[in-house]
């Protein structure tokens, strides 16, 4: 028979089980508000009835009830959810991590404004168009200065402002590293803690929110695969490599890159691969600093460059009110001492190449006259590794129409004719990440334009080259030092300044031209103190298409570069914003599943609440009644 003291025993456990439920319910409501937590549910199940069907079964009814029991404390998760929003977070941590720093980005260049460099380029160049028409004002010509050093120093802010953001960008992709390395031991740690109750029967829901919250944060931070269906290992895959599995993680080393200023990359820790960054905020971050800001710089750098060059060119020929000439108007630093341009390019100490800027030749050319002579130019190419590019000209070839075959080729130089209509050619800037920007490697021609033709070259073949691994290669030039320019310092926008000789003194600034009286080729005699055509000739170059490497004017070149930001900018902006929409929408489906709903959990409070009083009433009856038994029934 059933023992006397079964009924209490079922209260017992009922009393027992929905304690339980109360205490998760609390659980529950104490954790409304805790991010990443999961609602957790008790699963009640009714224990094993009496009795089993056997021949040595009772004769009496069976399968008598034995109460309730506690199943299991389940955790209210949808891991399809789960994953849709790990394969979303990296999207979104990639495009709110460009979107921030573009923002910053566009609020260098500020525009528009009254003291954007946009604006202060047009007084420099409105300053310089009065200057012709009165040569002879002091008054002038102190604009001039003021509006010179006023540009100069905004490409010195420019330049200073987007470093500090690629430095800041560099700063925070070390932190976000040591993030990553710190939430992976984290995870590893749960990873070991949670086996430890796995094998011992307990199910640590809470234990679990915490890795999957952590495992929310890595998404973020770049894509990574994870795998839950192991029975024995949690496992996180980041570009192939076991990131964490199980009770192992593999920690992610930093290391400095010196072609990239000392910036570092990303590394494991084991096997010293380099990582390719792919998805999420680091992804966002490297494209920033490695692309975005690189491009930035060096768009900045070529316009200063080639500002610089043009003015300091004219300039050179021009006439001050001392009657001296041959003065630069912007200070320009070259990247040697060596006037002829030999150059340490692998910072060995010793002087093993040339760095050339612009080289001009000595004849005076018409764009419209036909060559009359044939042969093939050779440069090198613009692209890594790419092979030396070949242009051929033909005797119908206007000079025009060379320059255009140069200027459309992949070729490392572009051609034009100068002020004083001599061929010249620039380097522009390199797509080689191992080349020196604005430097010259190569001259070739089988035939005669670039010698006897434009004056540039002594010699034809490839015995009359000018190739730069070697030092001296400026003697296979025709023309001296005053018909080249040796390739600037490193970052010419940090450092471009007025000239000094300007900046103290405006008389000494040229507006004037002057005329060859001894034949040499260079003006010696200037035309007079009332003539502008230099001052004039500079301002002209308001409207030359002069930037190399883009055929256009500085103001479009400039423009373009903030039109570039800008749609950049706009982009990042509405892929963000329209992310974060489909993650918040996914985060509120999951928070319908998992999240606490009060109003459900003080329904459940009442109702276990009323399971238990009922189950301790069952004790509290079953004990009258064997009260009864054993005291009152007056044995």
């Amino acid at each position: 028979m059933a023992s006397t003291f079964m009924g209490i025993e079922l209260g017992k456990k009922g009393v027992i089980a929905h304690q339980t439920a109360l205490q998760t319910t609390g659980h529950n409501v104490t954790n409304a508000e805790t991010e990443g937590y999961s609602r957790q549910k008790v699963v009640l199940n009714t224990q094993h009835p009496l009795y089993d069907p056997s021949l040595s079964r009772p004769e009496r009814a069976g399968h008598i009830g034995q109460g309730v029991k506690t199943a299991r404390i389940e955790r209210i998760r949808n891991a399809f959810i789960d994953d849709r929003i790990l394969d979303l977070n990296d999207s979104l941590g990639f495009w709110k991590t460009k979107n921030e720093f573009l923002y910053q980005v566009e609020l260098v260049h500020n525009e528009p404004s009254d003291v954007s460099l946009r604006n202060l380029l047009d007084q420099f160049w409105g300053s310089w168009e009065e200057l012709a028409n009165n040569p002879q004002e002091l008054a002038v010509r102190k604009v001039v200065r003021e509006r010179s050093e006023t540009l100069m120093q905004g490409v010195n802010r420019t330049f200073d402002q987007l470093k500090d953001i690629q430095n800041n960008v560099d700063f925070t992709i070390r932190t976000r590293v040591q993030e990553l390395n710190n939430i992976s031991k984290k995870i590893r740690d749960l990873n070991v803690e949670i086996a430890k109750a796995e094998n011992l029967g307990d199910v640590p829901n809470d234990l679990y929110d915490t890795r999957d919250s952590l495992v929310e944060e890595l998404s973020k931070m770049f894509k990574i695969n994870v795998v839950r269906n192991e029975k024995d290992e949690f496992i996180i895959f980041w570009k192939g490599e076991h990131l964490v599995q199980g009770g192992h993680f593999e920690e992610v080393k930093m290391l400095p890159n010196p072609k990239k200023n000392g910036y570092v990359d990303l590394y494991w820790g084991e096997t010293n691969n380099k990582i390719d960054v792919k998805g999420g905020e680091l992804e966002g971050l490297f494209d920033m600093r490695d692309n975005i800001l690189v491009k930035q710089i060096d768009q900045l750098n070529n316009f200063t460059a080639n500002l610089a060059d043009l003015v300091n060119e004219v300039h050179r020929d021009g006439f001050a009110l001392d009657s001296r000439t041959d003065r630069n108007f912007f200070h320009y630093i070259p990247a040697t001492d060596q006037a002829n341009g030999d150059y340490d390019s692998n910072n060995d100490g010793q002087l093993e190449s040339t760095a050339l800027f612009k080289i001009a030749g000595n004849k005076t050319l018409k764009l419209q006259d036909k060559i009359g002579i044939s042969g093939t130019l050779s440069f090198a190419s613009n692209r890594t590794g790419g092979p030396n590019i070949t242009v051929n000209y033909v005797p119908t070839d206007t000079v025009q129409d060379v320059i255009n075959k140069i200027n459309r080729s992949d070729a490392e130089v572009v051609a034009y004719l100068d002020h004083r209509n001599r061929l010249a050619v620039k380097a522009p800037l390199t797509q080689n990440d191992d080349y020196k920007h604005f430097l010259i490697r190569h001259l070739e021609d089988s035939g005669d334009f670039l010698v006897n033709y434009s004056g540039i070259l002594n010699a034809s073949g490839p015995a009359g080259a000018y190739d730069w691994q070697r030092t001296g290669a400026a003697t296979a030039l025709q023309v001296g030092d005053k018909n080249y320019t040796v390739t600037p310092l490193y970052d010419i926008s940090s450092w471009v300044a007025l000239d000094a000789n300007i900046k103290n003194d405006v008389m000494k600034i040229a507006a004037a031209s002057g005329t060859d009286t001894t034949g040499a080729g260079d003006a010696d005699v200037m035309t007079g103190v009332g003539d502008g055509s230099i001052a004039l000739d500079i301002a002209g170059l308001r409207y030359k298409k002069a930037m190399i490497g883009e055929q256009s004017t500085f103001d479009d070149y400039y423009t373009a570069l903030i039109s570039e930001t800008g749609a950049l900018s706009e982009q990042a902006k509405l892929e963000h914003d329209t992310t974060e929409q489909l993650n918040l929408n996914l985060v509120n489906l999951r928070k319908s599943v998992s999240g606490v709903n009060l109003d459900e959990e003080i329904a459940n409070m009442v109702m276990f609440q009323h399971g238990y009083n009922a189950s301790a009433r069952v004790v509290s009856t079953m004990d009258h009644m064997l009260d009864t038994i054993i005291n009152r029934m007056g044995v």
